[in-house]
């Protein structure tokens, strides 16, 4: 997850390219997933935590900048969750949470949003389906959310608590892209918009608790802001104590004193497989499954800071596919053996190698790109995973990510290692005909079992066996998000849905 200053890269379809890609930084510690438990509301809760910090908690801002439908960067989207109600949360176990929205529901090309009642903004102004719409659209027209609402057409409000949007294609997942800033219809042009969340503006330099919140929750009485204008700026703020906590890049390594913190979000690190390379172990399913079955995602896993195993093509932590993928979390020797049996191999007990009729080695040539450490790392651990289950497997560098690009695009490879931001609804279309397309070999039934998930999220493990069966390319790790704050500063909780997802548990030493 980047903290751009520019305008979100995925919103243009070179996005795509770069999501197959780099970035990142190693760091010591493994995710665990916060509890979804609800903060406590606001109350006495919230008086006593503000009366017991004695230091500020300041965050970074785009100086005047609170409308992310208008500023297209990572620090007004990071305030907007502050100011502004959603519609719907994403826990930081990735469960779905009704917001302003009561219900969601998705219907081929329909998806209607029921409104709760009683919820108004900081100046009693009570929100209308009319916001909602006007909001959503606003979205749709922005640099910012554009990519994320490609498939909504329109969005009209029917009544004065239902919104009607309708898709050009269908999506039953579509709720999880609706956290999205709540403005009033008459100020989705505003640089600052009326507030309608936990906090509201309480002056130049700060935020304030908003006693009209729909939601609201305990944490500080007042939270201080500081223009920053990029990267370098924000991490010299936090080294200065002008800034508490922030959301890190991924390339970016700590270079002051600071704790870290994880969170889960929707990048999978992948290996892409080439289909039509002359090499079974590519070019069919046994192979592929053959691949996949001689890897320990869990091991992986536990090399990586803020990583989990991806046993399917859906993060496993969605209700739809919860406990209900079919690929192993750990090496299935089983497995492994009796697929390069199918394919014609035998166990070569001299060479302690598995080789073809002809005495030929079984063989797999993995491409990375040179200047990412992480996925060097990645690429290096899979190479050592087959060498030890008797595969022979050999490294390719491309000097640049502009080679490596190149070569994937034009299949110079049998592996690939990418990496791919999906959104929150875990669209896999960038695998089918987007960035990540290359060589994947893809049958009908698996595009079939995919219609039927979008339409239905019920057929999730349906598409999740057939996606097992092909193999088109290997899932190994759900990569996480990464927050920094001073070693004064702990307790925020994040989720991929809003940095400041809790602020109930927070504290700030002396």
């Amino acid at each position: 997850m980047h903290l751009t200053f520019a305008p979100r890269r995925r919103a243009a379809a070179a996005l795509l390219a770069a999501c197959l890609l780099l970035g990142g930084c190693s760091r010591p510690a493994v995710l665990q997933p916060e509890s979804s438990s609800q903060p406590a509301a606001s109350g006495s809760a919230g008086a006593d935590s503000g009366a017991a910090q004695p230091a500020r908690f300041a965050i970074a801002v785009s100086e005047g900048s609170y409308n992310p439908y208008l500023d297209a960067n990572t620090l007004t989207e990071q305030v907007a969750g502050l100011l502004f109600e959603k519609l719907v949360r994403i826990s930081p176990r990735m469960e779905l949470e009704m917001r302003l929205a009561e219900s969601v529901e998705s219907s081929g090309l329909t998806v209607t949003i029921r409104l709760r009642g009683g919820c108004t903004f900081a100046d009693g102004a009570p929100l209308t389906a009319g916001d909602v719409a006007a909001s959503l659209l606003a979205a749709k027209a922005s640099a910012f959310y554009a990519g994320r609402l490609a498939n909504m057409t329109d969005a009209q409000a029917v009544d004065g608590s239902t919104v009607v949007l309708t898709l050009a294609e269908p999506d039953s997942l579509f709720a999880y892209l609706l956290d999205l800033p709540i403005l009033k219809a008459s100020e989705t042009a505003s640089p600052q918009p009326t507030p309608g969340g936990r906090y509201a503006y309480g002056g130049a330099d700060s935020l304030v608790p908003n006693p009209r919140a729909p939601f609201p929750e305990a944490g500080p009485e007042t939270i201080w802001l500081t223009p920053v204008n990029d990267y370098a700026e924000l991490v010299s703020q936090l080294a200065m104590g002008e800034i508490s906590f922030y959301l890190a890049e991924e390339t970016a390594s700590s270079a002051v004193a600071t704790s870290e913190r994880y969170f889960r979000s929707n990048t999978l690190l992948f290996a892409g497989v080439n289909g039509g390379a002359d090499n079974p172990l590519c070019a069919t399913a046994q192979g592929r499954a053959a691949l996949s079955a001689a890897l320990s995602r869990q091991e992986l896993a536990g090399r990586f800071a803020s990583a989990s195993p991806a046993p399917g093509a859906l993060d496993p932590l969605y209700e739809c596919v919860r406990g209900q993928q079919v690929l192993s979390e750990e090496a299935d020797p089983e497995g492994f053996a009796a697929a390069m049996a199918a394919l014609g191999y035998r166990w070569d007990e001299a060479a302690a190698r598995y080789v073809d009729e002809a005495g030929r080695p079984a063989r797999i040539d993995i491409l990375a790109c040179g200047s990412s450490a992480d996925r060097v790392y990645a690429a290096r651990l899979l190479q050592q995973q087959w060498e030890e289950a008797g595969i022979e497997a050999t490294l390719t560098l491309a000097d640049d990510f502009g080679v490596y690009l190149q070569m994937v695009q034009d299949r110079q490879f049998e592996l690939y290692i990418g990496e791919m931001k999906l959104y929150n609804n875990n669209d896999l279309s960038p695998f089918w005909s987007g960035s990540a397309r290359y060589g994947l070999a893809l049958s009908q039934p698996l595009l079939d079992a995919y219609a039927q998930l979008r339409a239905d999220s019920a057929a999730a493990p349906a598409f999740e066996q057939a996606f097992a069966a092909q193999m088109p390319y290997l899932p190994l790790l759900w990569r996480g998000g990464v927050t920094v704050s001073n070693r004064r500063t702990s307790g925020v909780i994040s989720s991929v849905s809003d940095l400041y997802y809790s602020l109930a548990s927070l504290s700030i030493a002396q």
